[in-house]
């Protein structure tokens, strides 16, 4: 599996100096044996979860990117504030959506877990910090494809700021984004499932989309959600 790797604004460290790295994994074996292995390379210091605001890296390692996982990397995101932390995931899967979605969140590289081996991910960890990023060929592809939808996200935006949007078609889109299925939705806003259905089709057409999933990427992109 290749990989290309870019050079981003908002580096962090200097070279040579110690990284403090946020580790979080699927099972606590993972976490512990990966971080050991970090922790005893120079360049690696592992801290607490609490000292995310202040890490140089966030490093997740995860059997699949679930929504589970990006409602994490959200919260993150609003933790860390005006300086966003570096993200770096090693994953089985992942799909399109929930690639584009992680990116919006801080993801600035990805690895294969079952191609990638820790010392690529030590590697990548530390690039990571001096601004550089790492993504499979093929997903590359598609982030670039997500570019070229920038006149739909304009129209997201102005159709928000027009008061096009309902509050109530706002957060329905904010809980599909965090994974929420249309009978779950119902049940915390007290209306028929039905209903919602009829909200989420209104919406995507309203904003001039195919789908649900591209329309609560394009509301996230648009800064909606």
């Amino acid at each position: 599996m290749t990989a290309t790797a870019t050079q981003t604004d908002g580096t962090r460290t200097a070279p040579g100096v110690p990284i403090n790295v946020v580790l979080r994994a699927s099972d606590a074996f993972l976490e512990h044996a990966t971080g050991a292995y970090l922790q005893s390379h120079a360049r690696v210091n592992i801290v607490p979860q609490q000292g995310l605001p202040d890490a140089d890296v966030s490093v997740m390692l995860l059997h699949s990117l679930t929504d589970e996982w990006l409602q994490v990397l959200r919260q993150d995101a609003a933790r860390a504030g005006s300086v966003p932390v570096p993200v770096v995931v090693m994953a089985d899967r992942v799909s399109e959506r929930q690639l584009t979605m992680a990116v919006e969140y801080g993801l600035t590289s990805f690895l294969y877990r079952s191609s990638s081996s820790l010392e690529q991910l030590l590697d990548t960890t530390i690039e990571a910090s001096s601004g550089h990023s790492r993504i499979p060929d093929e997903l590359v592809g598609h982030l670039i494809a997500e570019l070229g939808h920038q006149q739909r996200l304009q129209t997201v935006a102005q159709s928000s700021r027009r008061g096009g949007l309902a509050t109530r078609e706002i957060e329905v889109l904010r809980m599909l984004a965090e994974g929420m299925s249309t009978l779950e939705i119902s049940e915390r806003m007290s209306y028929s499932e039905r209903t919602i259905k009829g909200i989420v089709h209104d919406t995507v057409k309203q904003l001039n989309c195919r789908n649900r999933t591209q329309a609560v990427a394009c509301a996230v992109r648009a800064g909606i959600l």
